[in-house]
């Protein structure tokens, strides 16, 4: 795990870290398994590249196809994000881009970051008519079919996730509140010379959190996750303003899981202390193992690890153990947001 995360960190910051000059088959075999369930491929792969550490033949070319897999992926996502904005302006639809590719612009190198579906958010006036221009345009017929947050479809190998709800706290006061802060926030931002629009630094920022941690309380999440935070607060540091970002996790109730989360950006990530908006204690610290215990054993949005893949009973007791474990374990980072998502999840049961 030391030499993962040194490998992590050699390829967000080009810091200089203490690599082997040689991986055996083993080692080289459990790296990459390591970068795949985590979604750091393109990063753990080009820094071993880059400081030209030797390995095993089958593994070199392993490791090679998997760097070359990543960067095809973000040539395909980029398209798809330039066929978005081209459809969605051309039809003066106000809408932003989260996460994903946006974020992946500030890393060292964009194409190393394992790039996933495009998710965008429109609000409750333009998401019918970023609906009607897929359906129109593409050929594409997109229903929430019952969710209440977002839409899923495919588009030339590309996938897509329209949200109307950027994210839900659960609570109707704080949604309200989140909802307001969204839709005065959209601006324009700078994203592989092209204008994509985007959520400015400081909301941004605490989407990411949030969208972390609630995927952190269910079944888990990768490092992929951890270093788009790390970047954001690292790159957009001169844009994000730390006295508001604090004034709206206070009212979201969050800043504890915030602090215990920076521990791990700034301990195991390598991200500089003074880009958490939050002096870190060692209380702060004593949390954020349990959240790293999770990260490690759960992988890329807790894909992993889970011993009855096969839809039935067995897998839904195990999925329910897997939430209601994190869920404890969490608990004192975020009460009131713990407890409204467990209430939450009882009545999707039971409607």
């Amino acid at each position: 795990m030391e030499l993962f995360l040194r490998l992590v960190r050699n390829a967000l910051w080009r810091s200089q870290e203490e690599l082997p000059e040689e991986l055996s088959a083993n080692m080289a075999a459990n790296i990459l398994r390591g970068a795949k369930e985590q979604g750091v491929l393109g990063l753990v792969n080009d820094a071993l590249i880059r400081n030209k550490v030797r390995m095993p033949e089958e593994q070199y070319l392993e490791l090679m196809v998997m760097l070359m897999k990543v960067k095809q992926g973000n040539e395909e996502v980029n398209e798809g994000l330039r066929r978005l904005t081209v459809l969605f302006d051309s039809r003066g639809i106000d809408y932003v881009v989260v996460k994903g590719q946006v974020v992946g612009a500030y890393y060292p190198d964009p194409m190393l970051r394992q790039a996933g579906d495009i998710d965008y958010y429109c609000n409750v006036l333009n998401f019918p008519k970023a609906q009607e221009a897929v359906r129109e345009e593409w050929g594409i017929e997109a229903g929430t079919n019952g969710s209440l947050r977002h839409i899923h479809y495919q588009y030339r190998n590309v996938a897509y996730e329209g949200h109307f709800v950027l994210t839900s706290f659960y609570s109707e006061r704080i949604n309200r509140y989140w909802e307001r802060l969204v839709n005065q926030d959209q601006n324009e931002d700078e994203n592989e010379d092209e204008n994509v629009k985007t959520l400015s630094p400081t909301i941004h920022a605490i989407y990411l959190f949030v969208h972390l941690y609630d995927h952190l309380l269910n079944l888990g999440v990768g490092f992929r996750q951890l270093c788009d935070l790390a970047v954001m607060l690292h790159y957009c540091r001169e844009g994000i303003d730390h006295d508001r970002m604090r004034e709206i996790l206070r009212t979201l109730g969050m800043e504890r899981a915030f602090r215990a989360i920076g521990c791990i950006l700034t301990d195991s990530l390598g991200m500089p202390k003074q880009e958490v908006p939050y002096e870190l204690t060692d209380r702060d610290r004593r949390y954020a193992k349990s959240i790293f215990d999770i990260v490690r054993y759960r992988g890329n949005l807790g894909h992993y690890n889970i011993k009855n893949n096969e839809s039935g009973w067995r897998n839904n007791i195990e999925m329910k153990g897997i939430k209601m474990s994190h869920f404890l374990k969490l608990l004192p980072l975020a009460p009131g947001y713990n407890c409204r998502w467990f209430l939450h999840m009882i009545k999707k049961k039971f409607k």
